[in-house]
């Protein structure tokens, strides 16, 4: 028997209450619904009751369309809805072809993140009368630094779909946009990441106009979202206060260094100095889990196996050493595919099709951190009989290493403390209280992460060996 009087309640004291929001709106989207969104402190987005809201309809549904219910049809089932005749995978889900390349034409893989694809898409799209709207990540441009950097905004001319941003490692929420295609009759292409690809396609099931309108996904392969606070501790590194931080390029390329340095550049609203960094010199920019929700930790969709198509980095040994990035991308709907070979054909993009396993290479850290690592997060939850959202991969899945289980352990913590410690440094204008803070707990993975990687290195020069021996 359910314990709840309501579906409001439940969302509250498990989804919100338990830190899974992961700020995509889609509760407060429901007619009558008394949930609302805003940027908390540490900077990500979270649901919240609005108790001022009167006459609340306690019979009202919400769990079938938050992504982290635990209530909600998952990827697997979504994807079988959508692309039934595709062909099926677990890690990349139904699928036509899969591809790596780059956009030929024009600006677009210089301007863009990796080869250039999420704009061109649009572009194209745009172009071909295929949509009539194009929504999109985009930079605010204005001076004013107490406003979010990034939000979805929506665009109809094909020329101006460029002005959407590169790879923003920053919250948005789709509450607004979401409304505005409820509300503004037209055909709609949006880009997302794998939690908000899945959101719109819960909604749209309950939602015949948002089913109608969205007649295009286009996923974001992610490693995890970020915090506002992440891009603050950037600007403070480089030189600019928060308060007067205005706009950051999470991405800026530079032809002398390989595509997976990420270089960040930041403007104040102070002066006009060019400030910019490699990763590697900037607190909080690697894999550890910096600045990352807690609801990241418990997502089991690397690629975004409900969008009509992914996108993401071509991780992979011929193409990271390009600077002017490749793209990796899993094509699902056959109206995209179509597009793609045509234009691959004219030349306008370049396109080699690659199979699902070399997909799955080029993000084999955020699979491990999806599959393996969830599934001991899980086991630890299910230990300490806390309430987790049901996910596709279950407690105690895979054989762990001791010694992996504390560099996942670590990561989490690295995640919690840094939005803590950041949080006081701000607060207290000392942004050395954040370094200090973090030092201990970031010496203790590095060391237990220098011994995973020379093992592993190790494992693979005896692969190696044993390889070469075998065709002698």
């Amino acid at each position: 028997m359910n314990k709840y009087n309501s579906e409001i309640d439940q969302l509250h004291d498990t989804v919100i209450k338990e830190d899974y929001c992961i700020g995509c709106g889609a509760c407060t989207i429901i007619k009558g619904s008394p949930l609302r969104i805003r940027m908390n402190e540490y900077g990500n987005y979270e649901a919240y009751i609005d108790r001022q809201k009167k006459n609340v309809d306690g019979q009202i549904k919400l769990l079938d369309i938050c992504p982290f219910s635990g209530e909600s049809k998952n990827e697997d089932e979504i994807g079988q809805i959508l692309f039934p005749k595709n062909k099926k995978d677990s890690h990349i889900g139904n699928y036509l072809k899969c591809f790596a390349g780059y956009v030929a034409d024009g600006d677009y893989r210089a301007n863009g993140s990796s080869g250039g694809f999420g704009k061109w898409l649009g572009y194209i799209l745009l172009k071909e009368n295929k949509i009539d709207y194009f929504v999109q990540v985009a930079a605010n441009t204005t001076t004013r630094s107490d406003v979010p950097l990034f939000d979805y905004q929506v665009f109809n001319s094909a020329d101006e779909v460029i002005k959407g941003s590169k790879s923003s490692y920053y919250p948005v929420t789709l509450e607004k946009v979401v409304k505005i295609i409820q509300e503004t009759e037209g055909r709609y292409a949006i880009t997302g990441v794998p939690c908000f690809i899945k959101t719109l396609r819960l909604l749209s099931i309950r939602d015949q106009i948002l089913a109608e309108r969205i007649q295009f996904t286009i996923g974001i392969v992610c490693g995890g979202m970020k915090s506002a606070n992440h891009a603050k501790a950037i600007s403070w590194q480089l030189g600019i206060l928060p308060a007067n931080l205005i706009a950051i390029d999470f991405r800026r390329k530079d032809k002398n260094r390989h595509a997976s340095h990420k270089i960040y550049q930041v403007w104040s609203n102070k002066d006009n100095i060019e400030r910019y960094k490699i990763d590697y010199k900037i607190i909080g920019t690697g894999w550890e889990g910096y600045f990352m929700p807690n609801a990241c930790n418990y997502c089991d969709d690397v690629v975004g196996e409900t969008a009509d198509i992914s996108l993401g980095d071509a991780w992979l040994p011929q193409y990271v050493t390009d600077p002017r990035g490749t793209s990796v991308m899993v094509v699902r709907n056959g109206i995209l595919l179509e597009l793609l070979e045509k234009y691959n054909t004219e030349g306008v993009v370049d396109l080699e099709e690659i199979s699902k396993e070399d997909v799955v290479k080029s993000q084999d850290g955020g699979f491990r951190h999806r599959r393996e690592a969830l599934s001991y997060r899980l086991s630890k939850k299910v230990e300490n009989n806390e309430w987790f959202p049901k996910k596709r991969v279950v407690a105690n899945q895979f054989t762990i290493t001791a010694k992996r289980k504390k560099i996942y352990s670590l990561r989490e913590i690295i995640a919690q403390k840094s939005h803590i410690v950041f949080l006081d440094a701000f607060q207290k204008n000392d942004f050395s209280l954040f370094i200090k803070g973090m030092k201990p707990i970031q010496k203790q993975y590095i060391n237990f992460i220098r011994g995973s990687i020379f093992r592993r290195g190790l494992r693979k020069i005896k692969r190696m060996i044993i390889g070469l021996s075998s065709k002698k």
